[in-house]
């Protein structure tokens, strides 16, 4: 299960440990020079399939890479399968200097006194990052850059534009319309079930609540919540929806693109990533970011407080904003990326997958988004009985 899956199947409280979670925790690098620093991360980010290549090498972790460009830095990694275990380590005591958190779990770790401030002065790529990306909450809080973001990515629609060209059916435009796709003409077809939907209640619901235009951190917070009026809403409209739903999966990014390519579905939830993999095989997939804005998430880098390597921890976050890393994550990845001088050569060199993955308009993706936090106390267990519920009917 990737990063990505992580942050859409955990979502429930911050700190709180569910037993028998699969932790991911591995070390590489033995500690021989003076300057010694521990980064704590996600596994893809600390090991590269396939390698990464610069100059005449191949890379397949962040200490050799890291190593060639500082040398008298003795860099040693660990890594995690998700943010809860991360932050329960921290909040037990380990130690290391830089994490890899995303921008949901950042007002828990700010409110636990785990980040350090980052000097951006002393970075060399933080004058390259697009401008949307730096004042997000989370980036900063108080005044204060605790957070270097450096990839993201969109929960979004994607829909088979030929078999609705061929079923004569209109496209898409909201998350109103993936609900409502009688609107679209989904009634003429022979067989009208041809949506798939995750089987997840915090993704399930709350797309429907965007649909109907709800603010899911209304209060600004990074948690969300819905009063019980919303959700009595989102559940009528996803009962509503039941009829044209193929599928309520768990495994969303494996079964769209069989489903797609072979179909049985015209439009689901969906990534760029999988977009850009069926398109490769010849399908006209349409990666599509509804008007009422996608559903986001936002990773990167921080410095954890106390550290006494400040210094060559700020040249760990800022490598990884910087060209080389950049460019993996966004070829090798599919994600989107931070490093706005990266993406315009990337223009240049595949303007393909800069439409593709929208890497020149973070604005759009961004801006507009809806980041995936935590719930608010008390949320989850209702989320929970409406998706129950909606299941059932």
């Amino acid at each position: 299960m990737n990063r990505r899956r992580f942050l859409t199947v955990l979502g429930g409280g911050a700190i709180a440990l569910a037993a028998g979670y699969f932790i991911y925790q591995g070390f590489i690098g033995a500690p021989s020079r003076e300057r010694r620093l521990a980064l704590y991360s996600w596994e893809e980010e600390v090991f590269f399939d396939p390698p990464i290549t610069y100059g005449d090498k191949e890379y397949d972790n962040i200490v050799d890479l890291f190593r060639e460009f500082y040398p008298d830095i003795e860099l040693t990694t660990s890594y995690y399968g998700d943010q809860d275990r991360m932050t329960a380590d921290l909040l037990a005591g380990k130690k290391v200097d830089v994490i890899a958190p995303c921008i949901d779990y950042i007002p828990v770790l700010y409110e636990n006194n785990l980040l350090e401030e980052i000097d951006t002065g002393m970075m060399e790529n933080w004058d390259k990052m697009f401008s949307v990306l730096k004042d997000i909450t989370g980036v900063r809080i108080e005044g204060k850059v605790v957070f270097i973001p450096t990839n993201y990515g969109t929960e979004a629609i994607d829909y088979r534009k030929d078999l609705f060209d061929a079923n004569g059916l209109e496209y898409p435009e909201s998350w109103l319309d993936f609900f409502q796709p009688w609107n679209l003409g989904f009634d003429k077809l022979d067989n009208k079930r041809r949506i798939l939907m995750p089987d997840d209640y915090k993704i399930g619901v709350a797309m429907a609540a965007l649909a109907l235009g709800y603010n899911l951190d209304r209060d600004n917070d990074g948690l969300w919540e819905l009063t019980d009026e919303e959700l009595q809403n989102c559940k009528e409209l996803l009962i509503e929806q039941k009829p044209y739903v193929l599928r309520y999966s768990e495994e969303v990014d494996s079964d769209m693109p069989t489903l797609m390519a072979g179909g049985d579905i015209f439009m689901s939830l969906g990534w760029a990533p999988e977009t850009l993999e069926l398109r490769d095989e010849g399908y006209d997939v349409v990666y599509l970011l509804p008007k009422e804005g996608p559903l986001v998430f936002l990773c990167g880098n921080s410095i954890v407080k106390g550290t006494e390597n400040y210094e060559d921890a700020v040249k760990l976050v800022d490598f990884y904003a910087g060209p080389i890393i950049q460019r993996y994550f966004a070829e090798e990845y599919w994600y989107g990326i931070s490093n706005e001088e990266v993406v315009n050569e990337l223009k240049e060199d595949n303007p393909e997958l800069v439409e593709a993955l929208l890497l020149d308009k973070p604005t759009e993706a961004l801006a507009q988004g809806h980041f995936e936090y935590p719930f608010k106390e008390g949320q989850e267990e209702l989320w929970s009985q409406v998706w129950d519920e909606v299941l059932s009917a």
